[in-house]
Parts: C-alpha cells; structure tokens; sequence
C-alpha cells in the first residue's frame, strides 16, 4: 500500500511538471545565452562563432555573450559544458579535435557522444595535402610511390596527435610508404616550414590564396568531401584509404537539454549561419559555411569518434 502511494505520488508529481517544463521551452529564452569558444580570441574558431552570435542573438531576442576557456586542446571547455546546467544558456562552438579525436586517444572527463546534445554545424575549414609548386610531386600518387619506393618524406600538421596527423599516419601504415611527420605550432607554422623547404608536405587549412596564387599545389583533401573550390582534388577515401579527417565546427549544448529548446536553437542558428551576410563574412575570413542539421551532426562525431578510436588501435601497433 505504502509502494502505491508512494508511487502515485511520483507520477502525479511529473503530471504537475510537465506544463512548467513545457512553459521554460516556451519562454526561452528569457536572459542571456553564453557560447563557450574552447580556444583563445582571435582564431577563426572564435571569429566565426562571434559573427554567427551577433546575426543569432536578433532572432532570438536576447543576447549571445561569447567566452574563451582555452586549454587542454578544448577538453577544457568541453568538460564545463558537459556540466552545466542543461537549460540551453550555456553552449560551445566545438570543433573535431575535442569532439571525436582527443577523446579516443586518452580520458578527457566527458563522453562526447553521451554528454552532450548537437544542434547544428556551420562550418569546418577543409585540411588540403599540399606541395611547393615546384615540388617533383604533381599528383597523390606520385608523393606515395616516392615514399614507398625509399624516399623518406615530411610531412608537417599545426601539432601532434591532431587529426590531420593520425590520418596521414594512418595513410603511411596502409601504403606502406616512408612519412614522417613533423609537429608545428599551429597551421600558419606548417605552412610556411613547406613554402621555406623545411618538409615537402604540409597538411594544413587555409591553403585556398596559395594554391590560386601558384605557391603550393594541392594534391587531395584529409574530409570526407572533396573541396566544392578545388572539385579535381581527391579525398582519402577517393585514393582507397580508409583514414579521414572530417573538419567540423558545431554548436552543441549539455546532454537532457529539452528537445524543444534545442529545436528552437537550431532553426535560429541555421537562419543565421544561411544568411547571405555570414557567407560573406565567412568568405572574407577564409571559412567555408557547411551547414548540417544536429542530428547529421550527431551522426559524424559518433562515427568519426569510433573510427579515430581504430585509427589509434592500428597505429599503435
């Protein structure tokens, strides 16, 4: 008798709820949202989100007050919001390398396919293999077959254990040929170590003026697409490996956040990111816009976070 009661006292208790949690998803939001940036100011990270902010805020009708929390490769920043409140006023602008990279090289305090709930992704800047001009590579093909046939080649990335990394290692241990890879400090340094010689490949965003401008060529793109600016270059998985690198950059909010809210997010979101004035602006920084719904979202960071997870068993063989 004591089991019933108290169990008819539990679910009239979520019957009484159930309109208030329907009327916050009404109301919201009713004060300032914060985008947490897991990167210092001034990257195209944080650019971007700031600009997608300041478009989204005038569709929402409160403000979008964006804060950096660098550190720990963004594991940082995705850790806090992995614990925050799950009302939809705190976010982040993640990116691959905390999504699905990091965390399936080594614990990082958050489950990303478990902690938190995608809402839309609206950029990611393609990672271009690339050559000086006058390299002796003019193809993919060729690069490999030096490589295999005994010529130890370079290849440097903004840094160690990233993505573009253990693709590219990954690469080297299906073809067999001779890769070694040299860390930089962040991109801008890769790509000037191969525009100066220092090593013959650079595996690096940003490459678009380069190329145009006759200063490096482009052999293929790391992502799972190929770059819709240069259609001739092949991915990986074009060239018969198994390795990607897909560059993402979403907004995701705490897992439990209440469907309607994060619905309400994603339509404004996705106005703002397809707006003429965010392609523009995105244009003028480098960035393309690529847009996907946060279940599309959702479905790459759990299949890149379990492939990068093979990526790390077969390396480390």
């Amino acid at each position: 008798m004591k089991i019933t009661r108290r169990f008819g006292l539990v679910l009239a208790a979520g019957m009484l709820l159930t309109p208030f949690v329907a009327q916050a998803a009404d109301n919201y939001p009713d004060h300032a949202v914060k985008i947490i940036i897991p990167y210092g100011a001034g990257g195209t990270t944080d650019t971007s989100a700031r600009q997608l902010a300041s478009q989204t805020e005038k569709l929402l009708g409160q403000p979008i007050v964006v804060e950096n929390m660098p550190g720990g490769s963004g594991a940082n920043a995705m850790r806090a919001v992995a614990a925050a409140d799950a009302d939809g006023y705190t976010l982040i602008a993640a990116t691959s390398s905390p999504s699905f990279v990091t965390p399936a090289l080594r614990p990082v305090g958050y489950d990303p396919l478990k902690d938190f709930e995608p809402v839309l992704n609206y950029s990611g800047p393609y990672h271009g293999v690339l050559v000086k001009a006058d390299s002796p590579y003019k193809t993919f093909e060729d690069m490999i077959e030096a490589a295999k046939s005994g010529t130890s080649l370079s290849f440097g990335t903004a840094g160690a254990l990233g993505g573009a990394h253990l693709a590219f290692t990954s690469v080297a241990k299906q073809s067999g040929g001779a890769l070694q890879h040299v860390p930089f400090n962040g991109a801008s340094a890769a790509t000037a170590a191969v525009l100066g010689g220092h090593v013959d490949i650079a595996l690096v965003p940003a490459y678009r003026d380069l190329v145009q401008d006759g200063q490096l060529r482009l052999l293929g793109v790391l992502d799972g697409s190929r770059d819709p600016e240069f259609p001739d270059a092949p991915t990986l998985k074009d060239l018969g490996y198994k390795a990607e690198f897909p560059s993402i950059v979403g907004i995701l909010a705490p897992a439990g956040t209440d469907p309607a809210i994060i619905s309400k997010l994603e339509t404004a979101f996705t106005k703002a990111a397809s707006s003429d004035e965010f392609k523009k602006f995105m244009t003028k920084l480098g960035q393309p816009v690529r847009i996907m719904s946060g279940a599309e979202l959702k479905k790459t960071i759990s299949e890149n976070f379990h492939a990068y997870q093979e990526i790390a068993k077969e390396i480390s063989k």
